[in-house]
């Protein structure tokens, strides 16, 4: 099923024979032709291949080898299955997102998922941090199912016999990969796994989806709120502290006189003449 909601920037890149080629049918095609590419230069050019592809980011920093930023995503082609389960979730919710948010942002959107998380990891090779030549286009794909989710988060999708909302999917599969990642010390893939997920999410809701970036507002709002609060019952807890050891001291100088007090007592004393005082004054 295909929603209707459908962004005024949604148009096709170009027509070929009177077919209309959106961006991302485009990047579908892109995505298999690179894939078939890769896998006959493997065949007949070896392995060797796969590692010019590959995101290093010591080659992008020393070497300037800048295609790799978005050379990786090419699947390679020992995970023919996993490119299989990946074009049909591009083909499917690709295709909803551009829908809704239009041809421009969605190219936004793709670029942002695609070269920020390179982008940064390059930068950490600064730090002495190298790659092991990451290879694979997992977290755009999700990344762009996560921003169907954020989208259309109560959206029923059925998959191999489970049925759940879009935005349950999202947190399993996150979940899922996450875990599968940890346990193969894969830290590098779940990196761009959550980078690609808050990039998504975040992109929605700058678009204004849902309620935009109001939830954060109303975050930093509440955050305000409880600050004041909790200075306010402060304020009132030492105030009555303050009474409650004046009423102290008095209650000692009509026993025994002034001269009972010791310093402290005279200090808070005087503190407590002076604030009544201040308040006088307003």
């Amino acid at each position: 099923m295909f929603y209707k909601d459908q962004s005024e920037d949604y148009s096709p890149l170009f027509w070929i024979a009177g077919r209309p080629i959106y961006v991302n049918t485009f990047l579908l095609i892109v995505e298999i032709a690179a894939f078939a590419i890769t896998a006959l230069c493997v065949a007949f050019a070896g392995p060797g291949v796969l590692g010019l592809l590959g995101l290093g980011n010591l080659q992008v920093i020393h070497e300037w080898q800048v295609w790799r930023l978005f050379s990786y995503v090419i699947f390679p082609p020992q995970i023919a299955i996993g490119f299989i389960f990946a074009m049909g979730f591009l083909f499917y919710f690709g295709r909803q997102v551009e829908q809704f948010v239009g041809r421009k942002s969605y190219i936004q959107l793709f670029a942002a998922l695609v070269l920020i998380p390179s982008i940064f990891f390059c930068l950490l090779g600064f730090t002495g941090v190298g790659s092991m030549n990451y290879m694979g286009g997992y977290g755009s794909i999700f990344g762009v199912f996560v921003a169907f989710a954020t989208i259309y988060p109560s959206a029923e999708i059925n998959f191999c016999f489970v049925c759940l909302c879009a935005k349950h999917w999202a947190y399993a599969l996150l979940g899922v990969l996450t875990l599968a990642n940890v346990a193969f010390h894969e830290w590098i893939s779940l990196g761009f796994l959550w980078g690609d997920a808050g990039i998504a999410y975040l992109g929605m809701r700058l678009l204004g989806v849902g309620r935009g970036m109001e939830w954060l507002t109303d975050w930093v709002e509440e955050r305000r709120a409880r600050k004041l609060a909790a200075e306010r019952n402060f304020k009132i807890v030492k105030e009555r502290e303050a009474v409650e050891s004046t009423d102290a001291i008095l209650d000692k100088i009509s026993k025994h006189g002034v001269g009972s007090l010791s310093s402290s007592e005279r200090a808070v004393l005087e503190r407590a003449r002076t604030n009544l005082l201040k308040r006088d004054q307003r």
